[in-house]
């Protein structure tokens, strides 16, 4: 077997590859859309920044996040119900964002945790995260109960101080404000009984430190701790979907039969179809000069179904002759064997898939250029043959 042979099969099989790729990419992105795969890893990203290892369900470090997520974190809840991050996703079943902004992240988070019955806004992070007391404003009512016991005896007395009156009612209306002030609630949403658990506290403890109690620097650091967890989020999302990708790229091998091994063979002895998957991936070529993405397979559409039509015209006349190297090995005519190969075929064709379409684009953009790159004799054949030694004479007169 010539080396122009054994490039064409390699380009050959890229192509195929490249075409399930893009087929599998298509099912991918279908099905992510209507689960809203990408919100649903931001939720359980999210939840890994806020709550403890007991807070948070271990089926969404799974592959199953992509369909289905469980969240039991109070705080990641009150999180996700913040007006800030509730209208960033449409209404409906699949409500939540699929991307939030740092300083949004930031913001909100910082809006939850200074909710408080104190009235400035550091003394009440301080008491979230438990490093001074909570405000008890039950000892504020009882301070205006007294007052107002007062005022009632000192309007009784037999010679009551007009001033003493005063100053006092000024008194009782300023701690009467203070106090309206301390238990009006802000928002409807909030929700009761919000915790923070052991270990999330103490990181959020460690930024506060760092920020020196200055709130807009306590933001930037949120922010940073958010923007590295984004990378990470962004390469659960991409190993959660190689792992779908091989599952729907091995069953549509085993729907399609596309055994990589079996292919192989036909592809090195039959120059008739060789020809077929060079050609193909070199129109293929043509109409992406650019590259690909997820709607190159919408864009082709009318190539690959035309080009998927003479393959199928061209079936039943490519030959399916078997290799001598198969003849010669006894035991691929052994039945069990047989089966054994067609599904290492089968799980070497999802692997394939697995690599994505941008993969072996960029595979056979090489090899093209390789194959355009070789000068083919005058007197070779493309199927490898040496054509006859006779010389072809053209008479000028």
């Amino acid at each position: 077997m010539t080396g122009l042979i054994v490039l064409d099969v390699f380009i050959s099989l890229v192509f195929i590859y490249l075409l399930y790729s893009l087929l599998a990419m298509t099912v991918i992105e279908t099905i992510t859309s209507s689960f809203s795969s990408r919100s649903k890893n931001l939720i359980t990203g999210i939840d890994r920044l806020l709550a403890d290892d007991q807070q948070s369900s271990q089926i969404n470090h799974t592959m199953l996040n992509l369909f289905w997520v469980k969240t039991i974190n109070p705080l990641t809840k009150a999180f996700f119900a913040h007006p800030s991050i509730k209208y960033l996703g449409h209404k409906g079943l699949n409500s939540k964002p699929s991307y939030i902004a740092k300083d949004r992240f930031a913001s909100t988070l910082v809006d939850l945790l200074k909710k408080g019955q104190y009235l400035d806004d550091v003394d009440n992070i301080e008491a979230t995260l438990d490093l001074i007391p909570k405000f008890d404003y039950t000892k504020l009512e009882s301070k205006i109960a007294l007052l107002e016991e007062e005022l009632v005896i000192l309007k009784q007395s037999e010679a009551p101080n007009k001033f003493e009156i005063e100053s006092l009612v000024e008194e009782i209306d300023f701690q009467k404000a203070e106090l309206f002030k301390r238990t009006s609630a802000d928002f409807d949403w909030e929700i009761s009984g919000l915790s923070i658990g052991t270990e999330t506290k103490y990181q959020l403890k460690l930024l506060w430190e760092q920020a020196a109690t200055d709130v807009e620097k306590f933001k930037a650091l949120i922010e940073n701790w958010y923007d590295d967890q984004m990378d990470r989020i962004a390469g659960w999302f991409k190993r959660k979907v190689t792992y779908f990708t091989f599952i729907i790229g091995f069953v549509l091998a085993v729907i399609f039969q596309v055994d990589s091994i079996k292919l192989a063979e036909d592809l090195s002895v039959n120059d008739e179809m060789r020809e077929l998957y060079v050609e193909g991936a070199r129109d293929f070529l043509a109409n992406n000069p650019s590259g690909i993405d997820s709607t190159t397979t919408k864009k082709n559409k009318d190539f690959l179904d035309a080009w998927s039509e003479e393959v199928k015209q061209h079936s039943q006349t490519l030959s399916t002759r078997k290799s001598t190297a198969e003849i010669q090995i006894f035991w691929l005519n052994a039945e069990n064997s047989k089966k054994i190969l067609t599904w290492l075929g089968y799980l070497i064709t999802a692997f394939a898939v697995s690599l994505g379409a941008p993969f072996w684009f960029d595979i056979l953009n090489k090899l093209m250029k390789v194959r355009n790159s070789i000068q083919i004799p005058i007197g070779q054949k493309s199927n490898g043959t040496q054509a006859s030694n006779e010389d072809t004479t053209q008479t000028i007169g």
